[in-house]
């Protein structure tokens, strides 16, 4: 063997949260969603090559990217979209646990923590 080349990273995550599939499909732009052929949204923003599926449980999967720094950016950019459109509550990370919990929370629901500013 001479060497490699990264071809596809697929990455995935948890919003910890429902989502709502058909609302999703109708305000965020560039979807796809055909619930009778595949039970998640997939999401194709124009500007990268990227993609990221939705399920309805809240897993999310990128795919269709050559490093960690373009999953990190495609995360980030479609959580920023859902919650901009008020179609998922703002999260952030406790700091005790690593849990993700709504914003609004005052305590980490997995561990206890209370949250800063609560």
């Amino acid at each position: 063997m001479t060497g490699y080349n990264i071809e596809n990273i697929i990455a995935s995550s948890n919003l910890n949260s429902k989502l709502r599939l058909k609302e999703i499909s109708e305000k965020l732009p560039d979807c796809e969603y055909n619930p009778e052929n595949f039970p998640g949204v997939i999401w194709r923003p124009r500007s990268t090559y990227g993609v990221v599926v939705l399920m309805e449980d809240g897993r999310i999967v990128c795919t269709n990217v050559r490093t960690l720094e373009d999953v990190d950016a495609l995360f980030k950019r479609v959580v920023k979209l859902l919650e901009e459109k008020g179609l998922i509550t703002p999260r952030i990370a406790c700091p005790s646990c690593g849990a993700v919990v709504d914003s609004e929370d005052v305590v980490c629901v997995d561990c206890g923590q209370l949250l800063q500013g609560k």
